[in-house]
């Protein structure tokens, strides 16, 4: 199935619309509450640096964001940020609730869209369905009718609406595969290459396509990567299989994976397993050009280093981003939507599975672990303490005093294949498919990761005055007209060309940022423009609002479109609401699971009590598999679940029956308010 860009959704959806208010045009002081964990994720600019405007104003620390100054104007009101800057949307919702939600009229955060859901349903929050029936939030009615899937996913079980969630790109990939292109290239095509033999990989992998799961195409192992190009693997080989045969060097594992493709593809360079339209490399396949990277440092770095890095994420607070490989053995889910906290799948009889608890969940955990006994990902991804930017680094300094090297993420397109962090390397990170697997039983392409609602958002204390709720609603509606979607989407007038508009691949044209917006976003945030709109004007913070693609567009590379148009002209499938998607052995496989769950307060009493999954130490045990079952170099005191009959056990003493019973309930009556 093919996956096309949709552009203009959301503006289309606003045209005509003017922003209307709940009414109250008297100015009045709106307290807002919205932790994002990040104090540079705020709508207070808490940049050392002043920012300087064009009209030539600046502001400072302490001040709210240029947007959220300009919309404090829009609507007549007085902003106070009442938020504690760096705290996390968990403790700030705990905080609030003990004063009963009286410290602000606006709550929001990250990841708290159960929480606005449950206290709504309690009264704690507004009714967003009773204030539309009556006419109010008449851009929000609009678009919500004119969105019946984006509604009934943001409904509780009551049947009512109490908090505006972040709405992504909904239906558009979500992230993609870049890697170093001249690495291999240059690794594979290249005849007569001295190859290093100091470097030896320290084997603790397997392989997974063998013996049963063979990939043959008689066994279905023959994909299309475009319409008329068929791929089929020619033999049962199995790469990682004979490569433990040789001394795991450099040169030997370049020569045995070179020899593999020439006698399994019928590629014109060997390449072309990994790069462009008719890539088809299995994740046996990766893993072993993983192999060859690591063990040819000295070759790839040109003697600028003796260690490369063949996997790494963005920052280490992504490490879960490791785990999506779990598609690419044989299909494990690993997370039901885009948040790393949704863990849920929805079964064959449309019942929602925690995929942590499966064993094929632990399986993939073990094969990431001899990965990382062999040093095939980035040391530091997995320390969640580092703060560090390593796709900048392993990305972005190939010229510096200290160049460290990358070869391979999964990231968004735009920021990763940026002119301004790939210059070093000659713009040589570029988007490939994803690996093919048998994915719901079919051989097939698939990223499980597609744009979607957020579990972010916000809602309106019940606590609220008359005056406070009006011009709430004001607010609330503001984001979903014409001019708040444009503002919140792509800034003010002043960072936007007055005529000259930007023209997508996709044929629609969207608001073209001007010379100041770019250079200062250069100057200011290396050139990412996601992180200057956010950081230090104010937009695209993740309160209620529908994202537009045409942001991204217009601060994309070369390397950038191109990539985008690999994935979109290919067959590769990806999750959605509506859940289509080649036939197999589950009817709901593709079907995206909620945003968030509806949950009762008694539920969620005895989700408190009686389990701990959702304990900040549960994901770090899935963490020290992978790091120590096969290293066995655990630091003491470590607990280590080196067996899956100790992890079952770990499971049911947090309570995982209780815990999957619960949201069990919760999404049947999720179903049925709907």
């Amino acid at each position: 199935m093919r996956k096309r860009i949709l552009g203009g959704l959301f503006l289309s959806v606003c045209v005509g619309l003017g922003l209307a208010s709940c009414g109250g045009s008297d100015n009045v002081e709106i307290k807002f509450n919205l932790a994002y964990g990040n104090n540079n994720q705020t709508m207070t600019y808490n940049q050392s640096t002043p920012l300087e405007l064009p009209d030539g104003t600046t502001v400072s620390a302490g001040q709210l964001k240029p947007m959220w100054q300009k919309l404090e104007k829009d609507v007549n009101a007085t902003f106070k940020d009442v938020t504690i800057q760096d705290q996390k949307a968990t403790e700030m919702m705990k905080t609030a609730a003990a004063n009963g939600f009286k410290d602000a009229v606006i709550y929001g955060g990250n990841s708290i869209a159960t929480t606005l859901m449950s206290y709504g349903a309690e009264g704690r929050f507004v009714n967003l369905t009773e204030l539309m029936n009556d006419g109010k939030l008449p851009n929000l009615k609009n678009y919500l009718d004119n969105n019946p899937m984006i509604k009934s996913s943001i409904t509780a079980y009551d049947g009512n609406i109490y908090h505006v969630p972040y709405i992504a790109e909904v239906g558009q990939f979500a992230r993609g595969y870049t890697m170093r292109k001249t690495w291999v290239t240059k690794l594979l095509d290249v005849a007569d290459v001295n190859y290093d033999t100091s470097t030896v990989i320290s084997k603790a992998y397997e392989g997974f396509w063998k013996g049963d799961l063979a990939r043959t195409g008689s066994n279905g192992g023959t994909v299309t990567p475009k319409t008329g190009v068929d791929v089929t693997k020619k033999t049962d080989e199995n790469i990682i299989v004979l490569m433990n045969q040789t001394s795991m060097n450099g040169a030997e594992l370049a020569k045995c994976l070179k020899d593999y493709i020439k006698r399994n593809y019928d590629y014109t360079n060997p390449s072309e397993l990994y790069l462009g339209a008719k890539a088809a490399y299995d994740i046996d396949e990766l893993v072993a050009l993983f192999r060859v990277i690591k063990a040819n440092p000295i070759y790839l770095t040109e003697g600028k280093a003796t260690v490369v890095y063949p996997y790494f994420t963005r920052q280490s607070s992504y490490r879960e981003e490791v785990l999506r490989l779990g598609t690419y053995f044989d299909g494990v889910k690993v997370h039901g939507s885009d948040s790393y906290t949704s863990r849920w799948y929805i079964d064959n009889d449309g019942n929602v599975q925690f995929t942590y608890s499966q064993k094929e969940f632990y399986d993939v955990a073990t094969y990431l672990s001899q990965l990382v006994k062999e040093g095939l990902f980035y040391n530091d991804l997995f320390d969640i303490t580092n703060k560090s930017n390593h796709r900048t680094a392993l990305y972005g300094t190939d010229q510096g005093e200290k160049p460290s090297f990358g070869f391979l993420t999964y990231d968004f397109t735009a920021s990763t294949t940026a002119d301004s962090l790939n210059n070093a390397n000659g713009k040589d990170v570029v988007g490939v498919l994803p690996p093919v697997s048998r994915v719901n039983g079919i051989w097939q392409y698939y990223m499980d990761n597609s744009r979607v609602i957020k579990p972010d958002g916000w809602a309106i204390s019940s606590a609220a005055s008359k005056a406070e709720l009006d011009k709430a609603c004001e607010i609330f509606d503001y984001f979903f007209s014409e001019t708040g979607a444009l503002q919140q989407n792509y800034g003010m007038d002043y960072m936007l060309e007055p005529t000259d508009k930007f023209q997508g691949p996709d044929g629609k044209t969207y608001p073209k940022y001007n010379a100041w917006t770019l250079e200062t976003a250069n100057a200011r945030a290396k050139g990412d423009l996601s992180t200057f709109l956010r950081n230090f004007m104010g937009c695209l913070l993740p309160v209620g609002y529908q994202k537009e693609i045409g942001f991204e567009y217009q601060y994309t590379s070369d390397n950038g479109f191109a990539a985008w148009k690999l994935l979109q002209e290919s067959t590769t499938n990806i999750p959605t609401y509506e859940g289509k998607g080649a036939a197999g052995t589950n009817k709901n496989y593709y079907t995206l699971t909620p945003p968030a769950f509806s949950l009762t307060k008694r539920q969620t009493e005895t989700l408190g009590n009686e389990t701990k999954i959702e304990a900040d130490d549960f994901v770090q045990l899935i963490f020290n598999v992978i790091l120590y079952k096969s290293a066995g170099n655990a630091p003491d005191n470590t607990k280590v679940l080196t067996t899956w009959e100790a992890y079952e056990a770990e499971l049911k003493t947090r309570g995982i029956e209780t815990y999957i019973s619960i949201y069990q309930q919760a999404y049947q009556a999720m179903k049925g308010a709907k």
